[in-house]
């Protein structure tokens, strides 16, 4: 089910969706990203998801980065926008990784960055550049995963 956000028609479509496991196999460390000005359903095409996927890269050289999962910032506590021209969602994509995560995105989590974060402004870290202009990420909102 979904609805047009503009004209509230809805429309019905059934799918049918098959899980499988990644071929590159399991991916331990992932992280979490909220791109603000961003909505889900732009980030859903493949050539978007590589675009984001290359600025991760950038910033996480390694091989076998994975987009593993994509979900609307509404879905997770967030605010409808105002109806003002190019406000967005948000969207947070989450990438993995078999290799451990780079010093810049550790560096977003330390206790400083956190204090920094509580009192609302920006963490320090150098990799800003990777994501900017393009991905405005949330570097307050990152969430880091060790699996394993």
């Amino acid at each position: 089910m979904a609805y047009n956000r503009y004209t509230f028609e809805t429309v019905r479509q059934a799918m049918e969706i098959r899980v499988s496991l990644s071929p590159d196999g399991d991916m331990p460390y992932q992280a979490d990203f909220l791109v603000k000005n961003w909505d889900v359903e732009e980030m859903l095409p493949k050539d978007a998801q590589e675009l984001f996927q290359k600025a991760v890269d950038r910033m996480w050289e390694q091989e076998g980065l994975t987009v593993v999962n994509i979900t609307s910032a509404l879905d997770r506590g967030g605010r409808v926008p105002l109806p003002i021209e190019n406000r967005k969602e948000g969207v947070y994509v989450k990438m993995g990784s078999k290799d451990p995560f780079t010093t810049c995105l550790t560096e977003a989590k330390s206790s400083d960055n956190l204090y920094r974060c509580r009192l609302e402004q920006q963490p320090v870290i150098t990799c800003y550049d990777h994501f900017s202009p393009q991905f405005q990420v949330d570097w307050c909102n990152l969430t880091l995963v060790r699996g394993g």
